[in-house]
């Protein structure tokens, strides 16, 4: 087998890097004024133009009140984080990954629904708790201290700390520090992983 890196790196350096571009993502849906673009054709009459999330974002055009793309983020995060495990283990049929990824779907899109009517818990929270259950059942998994620590730093960032853009900024930093822990980490030998 020899020496090998903590696996759990990749599920957090991709989900910092995924709320990043949440972030990114979510600059600019602010109002546009359209004048400064000049005066002609069918611009000149268009004085401005109101681009809404509900626009941008097709779970907020549900009234779900999120910030533009979580929950995809999460589900992308979710997926990247099968593949990477099934095409490290490489024994997993590949059914059994498809089953485990649509399992998995199902099941954020179930607990997205149940905060959203039960707990009425506004979406970058539901977003957060479900990343942070995510961060513990992965510490659970791979029997990681680090990952639990993040874990309980996400929750303070993205939760308790603050909301809104910052919350994702600060909880994003959270997750790429772990992800950079991880890889400097002592490589795993043999004799350890048993």
């Amino acid at each position: 087998m020899g020496s090998e890196r903590p696996r759990y790196w990749f599920p957090l350096a991709l989900l910092g890097f995924a709320q990043l571009t949440v972030v990114a993502l979510s600059v600019g849906t602010g109002p546009v004024d359209y004048t400064a673009y000049g005066n002609g054709g069918l611009l000149g009459s268009v004085h401005s133009v109101e681009m809404s999330r509900e626009a941008v974002s097709a779970v907020s055009v549900i009234g779900m009140s999120r910030m533009d793309d979580w929950l995809f983020a999460v589900f992308a995060v979710y997926l990247g984080t099968v593949l990477f495990y099934a095409f490290r283990s490489k024994r997993l049929p590949w059914w059994k990954v498809l089953a485990i990824a649509l399992g998995g779907l199902v099941a954020i899109a179930l607990a997205d629904l149940v905060g959203y009517w039960e707990l009425d818990m506004d979406g970058d929270a539901r977003s957060a708790i479900l990343v942070t259950l995510g961060l513990v059942l992965l510490a659970w998994l791979d029997r990681s201290v680090l990952v639990l620590v993040v874990a309980a730093a996400f929750v303070l960032c993205a939760v308790v700390l603050a909301q809104g853009q910052l919350a994702l900024v600060l909880s994003s930093l959270v997750a790429l520090a772990g992800a950079f822990a991880a890889l400097l980490s002592r490589p795993k030998t043999a004799a350890e992983e048993t």
